[in-house]
């Protein structure tokens, strides 16, 4: 027997002198290995590699043998007898084709991913390296798993769609707030509580101090204000910071010498209280407060989203023309005093948690629920909101946004694991179990392909590959989505 090994291995050494240089072999193969028999030689040749394969000249495996149990898994046991070609995915067949050919050529060929289909699960991707010893011997091919690299590909396709998906709503959220900062008519500037510098102002900020917004920004909030109430002034903002309550008092405008009533309301960021500080021209706080209501429904009116005005119990006390479209509704007395949850939520669970949320933590971000009409139509919404104060009352202000809801996908799971169930809790209760399931996959399932799409420039070949799928299922989802034309734009 070890005469047979020695001679193998001798025949192996002289046919790899075509393989290129950089190739370096045993010096004494012949020390080394004359005491191993035939069976010695399989058992290496098999613990060399993840599975291996004995390829007849046209194709046909004639035996095999796997370290791996993950290709019982795929019914590797009954591979021997089949063609390679009938054992893998349709897109990897021109593959296995190239290999067989290069293996009659080259001793060693270079390295191929090929994909084995799975029954129910995702494809198996093995690469695959095919070896010859003699020109009339069989051909071996040395397999390695690929599931490990699947998954990591997989892991790193989710965590660029969470953070593009992160990215996104931080953007909308502030031109949201920002659209709302810049059109509200009072002067309101945001202060450093621990230094008093002024870090943002609006425009109506500028017209009062008699400097464009941008350029209020780095200025001491002390030099605002006239020198008589200076003083006073810098003591209510530092018992305001310290304190966290909200302070008022009376102050000249530095600029042109206007009576305000200045309003400092500390808030909580970046782990300090910061200052939102608000002037009024008006000279009492009576004032204030029947002219405050008037100016929180003409801002209403410019937004160009949905928009409801809430008392606390969540009865509607004012809307915009944008959420009486949403909604279908006529005109707003079929709205103003009644419930929100007569339109909004799939059930009175969701608004009676949105209210909550908002009594709790003064707002809430992109919470998805659904918009009903009156006609019977719903459409997915997602809701931002926040708690203000108009006059001497507590009011919730929301902002519905449509089409948000199907955007908020449900995390993919990573190559070949089962969903997860606590991934979707949050939408319990709000959306029917069959509806939920069957738009989550279609969702998860059209991100992956435009992620991979994205990744392989639009080469369908590759991410085929990337996804685990064959190219024919591919092209199908790609229809089925609409995404035959991905990428023709750009």
């Amino acid at each position: 027997m070890h005469e047979s090994a020695s001679q193998n291995l001798m025949t192996a050494r002289a046919t790899s002198l075509r393989v290129a240089e950089e190739v370096r072999e045993f010096d004494e193969p012949t020390a080394h290995f004359h005491d191993m028999d035939d069976t010695d030689i399989a058992r290496l040749v098999m613990r060399g590699s993840d599975v291996s394969l004995i390829i007849s000249e046209d194709g046909h495996i004639q035996d095999l043998a796997y370290r791996d149990h993950g290709f019982k898994d795929y019914k590797a046991d009954h591979w021997i007898g089949q063609k390679f070609t009938d054992i893998v995915t349709m897109e990897t067949v021109e593959k296995v084709d190239t290999l067989l050919a290069d293996a009659k050529k080259e001793a060693i060929t270079s390295a191929r991913q090929i994909n084995h289909p799975g029954d129910r699960g995702p494809d198996l991707p093995v690469v695959y390296r095919f070896v010859r010893l003699s020109e009339s011997g069989p051909i071996f091919a040395f397999g390695e798993n690929q599931s490990k690299v699947a998954n990591a590909q997989s892991r790193l396709v989710q965590a660029q769609m969470e953070l593009e998906a992160d990215y996104r709503k931080l953007r909308e959220t502030e031109a949201r707030y920002r659209t709302i900062f810049q059109m509200a008519k009072r002067a309101v500037i945001v202060v450093d509580g621990a230094t008093r510098t002024i870090m943002d102002a609006n425009r109506s900020a500028g017209a009062l101090f008699g400097k464009d917004a941008e350029k209020l920004a780095g200025d001491s909030a002390a030099n605002i204000l006239d020198r008589a109430s200076r003083k006073n002034g810098v003591e209510i903002m530092t018992e305001a910071h310290y304190k966290g309550s909200a302070k008022s008092f009376k102050s000249k405008v530095a600029f042109d010498g206007q009576d305000c009533l200045v309003s400092v309301e500390p808030f909580r960021e970046n782990g300090q209280n910061n200052l939102l500080i608000k002037f009024d021209r008006t000279g009492t706080v009576t004032d204030i407060a029947e002219t405050r209501n008037d100016q929180d429904i003409e801002l209403l009116k410019n937004l160009p989203e949905g928009v409801a005005l809430l008392d606390t119990q969540g009865t509607v006390v004012e809307v915009n023309e944008q959420f009486l479209d949403l909604v279908q509704a006529l005109n707003k007395d079929r709205i103003v005093g009644r419930q929100i949850s007569n339109w909004l939520g799939a059930s009175s669970v969701d608004s009676q948690v949105l209210i909550s949320k908002l009594k709790k933590e003064g707002r809430v971000t992109n919470f998805a629920t659904i918009a009903r009409g009156e006609a019977g139509a719903s459409n997915d919404v997602s809701v931002s909101a926040s708690s203000t104060m108009v006059g001497d009352e507590t009011r919730f202000i929301l902002i519905i946004s449509e089409g948000s809801r199907r955007e908020r996908a449900l995390p993919a799971q990573p190559f070949g694991a089962e969903t997860n169930p606590n991934g979707i809790s949050e939408l319990v209760g709000r959306v029917p179990m069959k509806e939920l399931i069957r738009d989550s996959v279609d969702v998860i399932e059209k991100m992956c392909i435009e992620a991979a799409l994205n990744q392989t420039n639009n080469n369908r070949a590759s991410a085929a590959d990337l996804l685990g799928l064959s190219r024919q299922s591919l092209y199908i989802k790609l229809k089925r989505y609409g995404l035959e034309d991905f990428g023709d734009d750009s």
